[in-house]
């Protein structure tokens, strides 16, 4: 245990140095990773958001910043992030059952289901997923489920130190004009942003292009026309949905050729002849043999006539 947190402090050393030289890097995802497993939290959550603030397209820094968050109880923060990944990464099946387990603890199990159908879709063998869904698409089961996801979220997030007053600490303090200069020099921490349009990640084209992949068209299509209602004007959708509603009419005209009939194969297959033993001669030498001995037979007695 030792020997891993001296790894982590380690990392955490050289991420700091090499951020410190380069702050563009993509490198704060790791060094919030890191900050995270030793449970620094607060640190973990401030390099998380101020990475993503730079890179909000970075995946995997969005991911970090979702953990960070669900350490320190930001849930709506964390689903938030969460879905970009998702969004982003369909297939993610980690992200995909923690975002799931978020929705059932916010009261929406309608969206955790989805959430595991899809994760299902592209990983059929993950029992875990399949048994959550069957509790949830069971009524008596679900109101169960959601409760066990709430006490969950609060029992693990950890409990930290808060810095507010308590009431009697919370005196009225008369500033001077020096104290309200120095209160605006010190940097505080950023807000955390608005919240944007909730964003629906199993309604993007990568989740549509990935169902295209494996060869589930018809859920390919049912994404491309949401998206087209919702934007009327997105062209790559409504070029998307014509492709892939011929890629369904040439499989079906495929799938209505009947097959080769299998008399027809035989028919035209050449049958092998089988050989005779080498020891047994074919018929003309047989024939020959006969010949030659009864001329001698005919020879013989000739000779006995004669004597």
């Amino acid at each position: 245990m030792q020997h891993e947190r001296a790894s982590f402090w380690a990392d955490i050393k050289n991420y700091e140095e090499h951020l410190a030289q380069n702050p563009d890097s993509y490198l704060f995802s790791r060094l919030s990773d890191a900050y995270l497993k030793l449970n620094l939290v607060d640190d973990a959550l401030h390099t998380a958001r101020r990475g993503v603030e730079k890179f909000p397209a970075y995946v995997a820094g969005q991911r970090s910043l979702a953990l960070a968050c669900y350490a320190k109880g930001l849930m709506d923060e964390s689903r938030q992030a969460l879905e970009a990944v998702v969004a982003a990464v369909p297939e993610d099946a980690e992200s995909q059952r923690i975002l799931g387990r978020l929705l059932v603890a916010a009261g929406d199990p309608e969206g955790a289901q989805r959430l595991y159908r899809v994760l299902l879709d592209f990983h059929p063998d993950d029992e875990e997923c399949r048994e959550e869904l069957r509790l949830l698409e069971q009524p008596s089961l679900a109101e169960v489920a959601v409760g066990v996801q709430q006490s969950v979220e609060q029992t693990s997030v950890p409990d930290l130190p808060s810095l507010a007053f308590s009431e009697q600490e919370e005196d009225v303090i008369d500033l001077d004009d020096g104290d309200i200069l120095l209160e605006e020099v010190v940097e505080e921490e950023p807000p955390v942003p608005a919240a944007a349009p909730r964003l629906d990640p199993l309604s993007t084209a990568t989740l549509a292009e990935l169902y295209v992949q494996q060869g589930f068209l018809s859920k390919a299509l049912d994404i491309y026309r949401s998206l087209a209602v919702d934007d009327p004007g997105n062209s790559d959708a409504l070029s998307r949905i014509a492709e892939i509603e011929a890629q369904q009419m040439e499989r079906a005209a495929a799938g209505a050729v009947p097959p080769p009939l299998p008399e027809a194969v035989s028919l035209l297959t050449v049958q092998e002849v089988p050989t005779l033993p080498s020891g047994i001669p074919v018929q003309g030498q047989s024939d020959a043999v006969v010949a030659t001995l009864e001329g001698w037979l005919d020879s013989i007695r000739r000779i006995k006539a004669c004597r």
